[in-house]
């Protein structure tokens, strides 16, 4: 756990090129352990950034923050971990370590419900009723514990007996907003409250769309609820429409402001959010297609696939192929290349060979 702990505190290094070290070197105490002419060969990796990583050895900060993990009693999820989701996973800006209490359970991921701090009696009534039927359906509740509409999902959920998971955009051990405190706590006992953020990290505007990101990517569809123009769950919704998520919108009055961001999301090709059985997904309650989708050979059509996704598959159809002939026969970017590559083949889309060929999977 050190090394991948080491791994995102490294300066000037995201999620999107933690993975591109990890598809190379295929575990964190490798890239650790790697010479700096060994990092110069990845495409994308200059000399500062190498020179940098090779002057990290230090893994003193990794074990202080397991340390006060392990004094507040909070846990780890490692991306390499089964109970993080596949399907969490197509989010590029997906984090590599995230920090949690409470439990995740398999195929954790479910419905988002999102919406403004300040809402009407109408949009209260519709988040709740929502909430239920997910509880009822044993059906995950992916929300971000803020005010308004999150909360109120989150707490009907949980009244029905049903498995909630809350994002949050501080650390876990500061509580925000401090009226959640007791909310917090039991979703702690009743499902999983997870941040990308170390403990004692303070809430900051850029953190907030971070964690929509994550609601977005941990959620199969998303209902928005109530947005006003400028809403952050509005942000939640682009994240979602980016996944190729169903993005659920219920219609509010033209003259309501704290609706007028949801009804320019119908007007923009949202799906209209009309009765909670619209939330129901029957391949979550039989075998988790997509969750499973490690074990078992993909069905392209489980998703709408990119051009560039395509222009890779049509190239590996006849054979394994190194990623400069797979460049040069796709014109893909290599940089772009290696990171596309990375997610396919942790879809299962694709495997890589020791000699760092790729092959479709059989």
């Amino acid at each position: 756990m050190e090394y991948w702990i080491w791994l995102t505190r490294l300066k000037g290094i995201g999620p999107i090129t933690q993975k591109k070290l990890l598809a190379y070197f295929k575990t964190p105490d490798q890239i650790y352990g790697a010479s700096e002419d060994e990092l110069l060969t990845i495409p994308g990796i200059g000399s500062s950034l190498a020179q940098s990583i090779c002057q990290a050895h230090s893994l003193d900060g990794a074990f202080s923050v397991m340390d006060e993990l392990a004094k507040k009693k909070m846990k780890v999820l490692l991306y390499d971990d089964p109970l993080y989701p596949e399907l969490a996973k197509a989010w590029l800006e997906a984090p590599i370590v995230l920090y949690y209490l409470g439990e995740i359970r398999k195929n954790s991921c479910g419905i988002g419900i999102v919406g403004s701090r300040r809402c009407s009696i109408y949009a209260k009534q519709v988040a709740i009723e929502a909430a239920e039927y997910l509880a009822h359906q044993n059906i995950s509740l992916i929300s971000g514990q803020g005010k308004g509409i999150d909360g109120y999902a989150h707490t009907a959920c949980l009244k029905a007996g049903g498995y909630t998971i809350a994002f949050l955009g501080n650390g876990l051990d500061v509580f925000y907003p401090i009226e959640h405190r007791k909310l917090q706590a039991a979703i702690c006992e009743n499902g999983a409250v997870i941040s990308r953020y170390l403990p004692g990290t303070k809430p900051r505007p850029e953190h907030f769309l971070q964690r929509n990101g994550l609601i977005s990517s941990w959620s199969r569809k998303l209902l928005v609820v109530a947005a006003a123009d400028k809403s952050g769950a509005l942000s939640t919704a682009q994240f979602a429409n980016a996944l190729n998520r169903d993005v659920l919108v219920p219609p509010h009055e033209i003259y309501c402001t704290s609706g007028q961001g949801t009804n320019r999301l119908l007007k923009n090709g949202a799906t209209l959010y009309l009765k909670s059985e619209q939330l129901g997904l029957s391949e979550l309650m039989t075998n988790q297609v997509t969750n499973t989708a490690i074990n078992r050979s993909p069905n392209l059509s489980d998703r709408k696939l990119s051009a560039d996704e395509s222009r890779i598959l049509d190239v590996l159809a006849d054979s394994e192929k190194t990623i400069q002939q797979i460049e040069s026969l796709t014109g893909i970017n290599q940089v772009l290349l290696i990171e596309q590559l990375a997610i396919m083949e942790l879809e299962r889309f694709v495997v890589s060979s020791s000699s760092g060929r790729y092959r479709l999977v059989d």
